[in-house]
């Protein structure tokens, strides 16, 4: 999604920053990002995990703090780090009621994947449970030109999404836990016409699979619908979804677009060849350190 931090803070200035004012901007709101930014359907990624008031949490990139608020519920303490102080900002405001949250300004990504984020923390923190959703491609920082290579450039991106995944375990406790969340490469709204948003970086299953198996530990795949960014439904390998039994597959937020297929039925047709977590829109992963 492009940044509308700027565009957010005025919002926010306006209708205001309470719960009152994030309502208010959500019904006037017709811009589709506005949804993607304050929706509490955002929540779902991690209502449902079992996060005590005895353990710490580290968001690694708080985007609009769409999820930590919910964290903050959840855990005895929430500490935020981003690289855009805008970012920050609207956390800080957000959810100015939370006590139990603190927020860091890192320095902007680079090659070296999560190296400043890792700074702003400290190399020796440790924590509970770190969340890492929706990385950033390595061709964000190269422009357009990059941008234009990305696809082409899978390998490259697969190990620079492997170094950050590696470095955000690294701060998990023994114990503890790694939560992280991309889109599929291969998600079947990109066939379908969607267009993969610029900065957000994707992985396929086998990629994903692959990365997490030669870290060791524990790790489970779930298969957020119809992405992680608004999810509805949330599938796993022990239960997945049947032929019919899809919710509905549209992400609200999502510009405008030509569906070049029903993806309902492209769905029911996988579901039933069994296809349907090589197909699945998004990923999200929880992997225990043991």
């Amino acid at each position: 999604m492009k940044d509308m931090s700027y565009e957010l803070l005025d919002l926010m200035e306006e209708q205001g920053w309470d719960e009152a004012g994030i309502s208010r901007i959500l019904e006037n709101g017709r811009e589709p990002w506005i949804l993607e930014a304050l929706s509490p359907i955002r929540e779902n990624l991690v209502d449902w995990l079992e996060i005590t008031k005895e353990q710490s949490v580290l968001e690694l990139g708080c985007g609009y703090g769409a999820l930590t608020g919910a964290l903050a519920r959840k855990a005895g303490s929430v500490e935020v780090v981003d690289s855009r102080e805008e970012n920050l900002e609207i956390g800080r405001r957000r959810w100015s009621q939370m006590g139990n949250v603190s927020w860091r300004l890192a320095a902007e990504e680079s090659g070296d994947g999560l190296g400043g984020q890792r700074s702003a923390v400290g190399e020796a923190a440790q924590y509970d449970w770190v969340f890492l959703i929706g990385p950033r491609t390595k061709a964000a920082s190269l422009g357009i030109a990059g941008q234009k290579e990305r696809w082409n450039r899978e390998e490259e991106e697969r190990a620079y999404l492997a170094e950050q995944i590696k470095q955000a375990a690294s701060l998990v406790k023994a114990g503890g836990h790694l939560a992280f969340a991309i889109p599929n490469r291969n998600g079947l709204k990109y066939w379908a016409g969607a267009a993969p948003e610029e900065e957000e970086a994707s992985m396929s299953l086998m990629a994903l699979r692959e990365v997490f198996s030669a870290m060791g530990g524990k790790a489970e795949v779930y298969y957020p619908l119809p992405d992680y960014k608004l999810p509805t439904a949330i599938y796993s390998d022990r239960y997945l979804p049947v032929q019919g039994e899809l919710p509905s597959l549209y992400a609200e937020y999502e510009k405008p677009r030509y569906r070049l297929f029903s993806e309902e039925a492209a769905y029911d047709a996988v579901c039933q060849a069994g296809g349907f977590p090589q197909f699945a829109n998004s990923f999200f992963v929880i992997w225990e350190k043991l």
